[in-house]
């Protein structure tokens, strides 16, 4: 589908101050006696290449003046998963093959450290993307339906949709849980089951040992904490979305909250465990390290939360006429070129009475 006129100031503005970002940290984050490298100019393009899709995909199909939220969030995402892959474009350039260290470890921290910028630049694009949109979807009065009701977005029941998200995000960090930790406890070999080891660190803790609770009540209440998120996450996502208009709008959305829901639970559990009386700066760095290895499974498995709750959100929604494919329906009392012509004045107080 073509882009429209309103959507290609968004996309463009989201993809430049990604790149803007990525560039503008490079260059605070190196040393003085650093050169700077061509490469991080490419690397920050690429970023904002992933985030121009993101975002087209996220405001695709969208009426004006709807799934505020949804786009937010979802553009949110699109940065995460730019700051990815740049990061890894970054690292490849400069491996050389056969490298001492292992590529795959290499490769996996890059998307740790990418992941972990998007987490903290995407509220900043995510924000001018909806301020952007908000300014090309100005439109006069005569464009606008006949009362308030009708300009009213069709919703579907929002609940069903929260609490399957909910329970999928949950469900789901725990099964990855269960998997590193049966493969590390049951296994010996080394490699593969090390790598697991680091992108399943941020999930739920399995004790698969005689003697010792197979979960702790820390890990069920953090279990119950990734639901409560992407649970709220997914409630603001729908907030004035039609359930028809944009399935990639709710599904980046939900993706978005299960990336957000593992770093609060890794978070959590890291401050629990390391501060004793007080907060220090080593609890701090080592909260920050368990987060950065928390993102990687959300973002490899969130999918799964965002298209049931797509699925959902569709299927308990209405149709209107204008989503099957037909003409709306006329209003009773629009019957006369005076009514036609007076239809942005027009007010609820004002609509004729149905005569039953």
């Amino acid at each position: 589908m073509p882009m429209t006129s309103r959507r290609e100031p968004v996309v463009l503005v989201a993809g430049l101050l990604t790149s803007v970002l990525w560039v503008g940290s490079a260059l605070l984050n190196r040393s003085a006696d650093a050169p700077f490298e061509g490469q991080t100019v490419l690397a920050g393009l690429l970023a904002g290449a992933v985030v121009v899709a993101m975002t087209y995909l996220a405001t695709r199909r969208l009426p004006r003046g709807t799934g505020t939220w949804a786009v937010l969030l979802g553009t949110w995402f699109g940065v995460v998963v730019g700051g990815v892959a740049g990061a890894v474009a970054d690292v490849v350039a400069d491996v050389t093959f056969p490298s001492p260290d292992n590529p795959a470890f290499l490769l996996l921290t890059a998307s740790f450290d990418g992941s972990s910028w998007g987490l903290g630049a995407g509220w900043l694009v995510g924000l001018v993307v909806v301020g952007t949109l908000s300014l090309t979807s100005r439109r006069d009065a005569s464009s606008l339906p006949a009362t308030r009701r009708a300009r009213k977005p069709l919703r579907a029941r929002a609940y069903p949709t929260v609490l399957v998200a909910g329970g999928a995000g949950a469900l789901v960090w725990a099964g990855v849980g269960a998997a590193g930790s049966w493969l590390v406890w049951h296994r010996s070999a080394r490699g593969p089951v090390d790598l697991l080891a680091e992108v399943t660190s941020g999930a739920m803790a399995w004790r698969f040992t005689t003697g010792r609770p197979v979960v702790e009540p820390l890990e069920m209440g953090l279990g119950v904490l990734v639901g409560l998120v992407v649970a709220g996450g997914t409630w603001l996502a729908t907030r004035r979305l039609p359930p028809r208009a944009s399935r990639w709008s709710l599904v980046l959305a939900v993706w978005f909250v299960a990336i957000a829901a593992a770093s609060v639970a890794a978070a959590t559990r890291s401050v629990m465990a390391f501060a004793v009386g007080e907060l220090r700066s080593t609890t701090v760095n080592l909260a920050l390290s368990s987060v950065q290895a928390s993102l990687f499974w959300p973002l490899v498995l969130g999918w799964s939360a965002g298209l049931l709750a797509a699925l959902v959100y569709r299927a308990t929604g209405g149709e209107s006429a204008a989503d099957a494919g037909g003409e709306p329906a006329a209003d009773a009392g629009s019957t006369t070129p005076d009514d036609l012509s007076r239809s942005a004045l027009h007010t609820d107080a004002e609509e004729p009475m149905t005569v039953p």
